[in-house]
């Protein structure tokens, strides 16, 4: 048995939309509620009660988890249900608003759990050895059940390792036998342990491997190369992580003294341009990696792009006058994004030009080519490519041409059709309840990225290889029961027909990428020294020696003119909403802790000097 959370909810659209996600495609529901008219105004008053039972500043609305079976466990849809609630009811308690549905769509048989995170008694669920509990009652189940036992649970050995979630963009490279920055990141980093026993020299090793160590903290610092940034967290090398491994020669703040005094190796520019007229920021009708990943702010002949949800993440800046695109991203989204918006502008196909550095060229000039521009009329001077490069180019086309091929061929395969839900009484008693309310309009689009499946990047690719020469809808949310889709069209057609996500797997020490509640007191005091690094006290509303408390007071009272500032001052208001995020967090598990990292920032911004906080963390299991 394997647990998954998958998501977290914030409104009660979102968790509306889960729990259509969940009921309508299962054989088996279960619920606290009695189902009430058809299944879709069940999930819409089932929605709203979840929605109801949110209190005071929870931020939280609902969570949505998995439980799956190995396919050697020969077990039927019942059977699954009663080992999930057997499970959820030990670890969490039934007692709060929550759903069950049984999937059999997968050779896995599988149940998904959404429920409240505050139950009928008004107790928010904060049980901060969540994993560890639950992984040792799986472990029970199991024997208890005769199902397959998982041996590599943390539980069961404390000492094995854990690795950072794997994200989507990685896992559809690898479908086409890609390998992404990251896992390049990670199998240079397995080198630099070798023969090594201490901080100091794996240190070292990164740096003679062409890696420039960027301090961010007293104990957090990410790793740069060829243009690409990662923190440390993200690669499972934080300061944390080493303490466990290595042994310490020397502090960890003196050897972030040490890189933070070393040039940097990769910092020139990489910029695209074209002396062809272009019509600025005119709207493209294709839903494009442009649209959907990035987002603007525009600084008059400039406009700032970002990545979503991530205001302080710049990918690329796009002038005006000259018409050009500079690049403070490598990333092949990035690239892509930036070629997108200058061939969109361009008035007619013509001469592009890049400039920059050979390793960042290069990346330029295999998008270009994987865009197929050239047949669309444009050229791109500035980058002689290598024979190694041509061969490369060839084999990711090749790959790319298989994976079409594949695509093309589920065309020819019709879905079977769902059979309908089966509604289990519930066993527990039902909390008192007045006659049922007019369930909430329900929610009648949404986004893209939220339906889209694992193999997101590859749809985008194949689109742009392959793809009509007509705008492709955005696909809506069902508000029926999901019928089988019919093949029609192309295939690139089939690839942006609505998508179930798939989902993902959960690293074993449970953290979740923005979302701090799953971040151990390391990670959290890593994460706001990261932070801060990035916060320039010139752009503080108000004096800049206030505490945390006292920017959060200056930022509430004028954050309705956010939007009227110039884009940076933008971009640091939104840097400092996420300090507050983090420094709540930390405040929830220690205020002794919390008041010293405050203490510290204050010092940092009044006297313009490095955040850089004396503190002992205990280690934690949260």
């Amino acid at each position: 048995m394997i647990r998954k959370k998958l998501s977290t909810q914030k409104s009660k659209g979102e968790t509306q939309n889960t729990l259509g996600y969940g009921l309508k495609k299962s054989i088996l529901i279960d619920s606290n509620r009695l189902q009430t008219g058809t299944t879709q105004e069940f999930i819409e008053f089932l929605a709203k009660k979840i929605d109801k039972s949110c209190k005071g500043k929870q931020k939280n609305t609902s969570f949505h988890e998995m439980v799956s079976f190995d396919p050697s466990d020969k077990i039927t849809p019942e059977q699954a249900l009663a080992i999930a609630k057997e499970l959820y009811s030990d670890t969490h308690g039934l007692n709060r608003e929550h759903a069950f549905a049984v999937h059999t769509d997968t050779k896995q048989i599988h149940v998904h759990f959404i429920w409240a995170p505050r139950d009928f008694n008004n107790k928010i669920y904060n049980q901060v050895d969540d994993y560890l509990i639950i992984e040792q009652k799986l472990t029970e189940l199991e024997k208890k059940h005769g199902l397959l036992q998982v041996t590599n649970r943390k539980s069961l050995n404390p000492d094995l390792e854990t690795k950072p979630q794997e994200s989507r963009n990685e896992k559809a490279l690898e479908v086409r036998g890609i390998k992404s920055h990251k896992k390049q990141f990670k199998s240079e980093i397995e080198k630099a342990f070798i023969g090594v026993t201490t901080t100091t020299a794996f240190l070292a090793n990164l740096h003679k491997q062409g890696f420039d160590i960027i301090p961010n903290g007293q104990n957090a610092y990410s790793l740069e190369k060829e243009g690409q940034i990662f923190k440390a967290s993200e690669l499972g090398i934080q300061h944390s992580k080493l303490k466990n491994k290595l042994q310490e020669q020397h502090q960890f703040s003196e050897l972030m003294e040490h890189y933070s005094k070393k040039a940097r190796r990769y910092n020139e520019e990489l910029n695209l341009s074209t002396n062809e007229d272009v019509e600025f920021l005119k709207k493209n009708k294709y839903k494009t990696v442009l649209e959907k990943k990035f987002t603007h702010q525009e600084s008059g002949n400039n406009v700032e792009h970002f990545f979503k949800n991530s205001t302080s993440q710049k990918a690329f800046e796009y002038h005006k006058d000259p018409s050009k695109v500079t690049f403070q991203d490598l990333s092949r989204d990035s690239i892509k994004a930036g070629l997108q918006r200058l061939t969109t502008d361009m008035k007619k196909p013509g001469p592009l030009y890049v400039n920059g550095p050979d390793y960042a060229k290069k990346k330029m000039w295999m998008e270009f080519k994987m865009m197929n521009l050239e047949a669309k009329g444009f050229t791109l001077s500035g980058y002689e490519p290598t024979q190694q490069d041509l061969k490369e180019l060839e084999q990711r086309k090749a790959d790319y041409e298989l994976q079409a091929q594949k695509w093309k061929a589920k065309k020819a395969v019709e879905e079977p059709k769902l059979a309908e839900p089966v509604i289990v009484p519930p066993v527990m008693p039902t909390p008192a309840q007045n006659a049922p309310e007019k369930p909430a309009e329900p929610t009648k689009q949404i986004e893209q990225e939220k339906v889209t499946s694992a193999n997101e990047g590859l749809i985008d690719d194949l689109h742009d290889m392959f793809g009509p020469a007509i705008a492709i809808p955005v696909a809506q949310t069902p508000t029926e029961a999901i019928e089988p889709f019919k093949p029609v069209g192309s295939a690139i057609d089939e690839l942006y027909m609505p998508m179930a996500p798939e989902s993902l797997p959960e690293p074993e020490n449970g953290k979740i990428d923005g979302d701090y509640s799953t971040y151990d007191t390391s990670e959290l005091c890593d994460e706001m020294a990261d932070i801060v690094s990035r916060i320039e006290r010139k752009h503080f509303i108000g004096n800049s020696s206030n505490d945390i408390a006292g920017h959060r007071i200056w930022d509430a009272k004028h954050r309705d003119y956010v939007h009227l500032k110039p884009a940076v001052e933008q971009t640091q208001y939104y840097i400092r909403q996420e300090l507050y995020k983090v420094h709540d967090e930390i405040k929830e598990r220690s205020q002794k802790l919390a008041n010293e990292l405050d203490s510290e920032f204050k010092k940092s911004m009044k006297y313009n000097t490095r955040f850089k906080p004396e503190i002992q963390i205990q280690p934690d299991k949260k």
